[in-house]
């Protein structure tokens, strides 16, 4: 009788951790969906300040491009510590006078793999708002992920797209997400080791991490995830699949109702 109790005193705490998770990751995600209205990268910056200040990073590397990512001139920008680095696509216009932070580095597209060598560092958590048709989000996850420390995070903007104008696969000026998450997607499908989330507010924060935390997961559906690259490569609807299965793809996160 005495080794029943045990056991049922053991089972009791068992659900009572569970339970103080659950709660724990509900409260650290409620404050981001409580804003009613915010500006865009307003919500991914109050994000990555919480992250920086919670897990004490001091490297951090921003990257973004002339028609993306223009938010991170303006976030944490008295921090000289912060590498910026701005990359040009072909779809630059030569003419158009590039406006960003005072420190970054404005280089071609091609460039950035060399210039990321000449750093000679890792980094603790790395920003990006990248070019956001698929080859050029694809190259960044990928490279980018081999220049992060043990405990190192990607955080990226624009992983779910409002809907399928948004998701438009060649770039558009103005309102575009483009393919940045069927790139996302395709890291995680190659990389099932990693740690993933995406934040269904703004046009989606993504979250790529090498450590586990409380509200990421690496347990994804890998069937789903290639049958997205499948609708992706054949062009046959992959954001409407997307929507419909994002939490077994890449963990969507979202507390508030499904949008629709």
């Amino acid at each position: 009788m005495l080794i029943l109790y045990t056991i049922k005193i053991d089972i009791d705490i068992d659900i009572v951790i569970v339970k103080l998770k659950i709660i724990s990751k509900s409260l650290y995600m409620e404050k981001y969906f409580n804003k009613k209205k915010y500006n865009s990268g307003e919500i991914i910056s109050d994000l990555i300040t919480d992250v920086i200040n919670k897990n004490k990073y001091t490297s951090i590397l921003f990257i973004r491009t002339p028609p993306t990512g223009g938010w991170l001139d303006n976030f944490l920008k008295n921090n000289k510590n912060i590498i910026r680095i701005l990359y040009k696509t072909q779809h630059h216009n030569k003419k158009t006078k590039i406006l960003a932070h005072p420190l970054t580095k404005i280089i071609n597209s091609e460039e950035l793999e060399h210039k990321l060598k000449t750093f000679n560092k890792t980094f603790d958590l790395i920003c990006v708002d990248p070019f956001h048709e698929y080859e050029y989000s694809k190259r960044d996850f990928f490279l980018l992920s081999s220049y992060l420390t043990d405990n190192g995070m990607i955080i990226s903007h624009d992983c779910f797209p409002k809907n399928e104008a948004y998701a438009n696969p060649k770039f558009n000026p103005g309102a575009w997400s483009g393919e940045t998450y069927i790139a996302l997607v395709e890291f995680a499908y190659n990389n099932p080791e990693y740690f993933y989330g995406i934040i269904e507010l703004d046009t989606g924060i993504g979250i790529i991490s090498k450590k586990e935390f409380n509200g990421l997961t690496n347990k994804l559906n890998k069937d789903k995830q290639k049958e997205l690259l499948l609708l992706h490569k054949n062009s046959d609807k992959p954001y409407e699949y997307f929507c419909n299965n994002g939490k077994e793809i890449i963990n969507t996160i979202n507390i508030l109702p499904k949008r629709l």
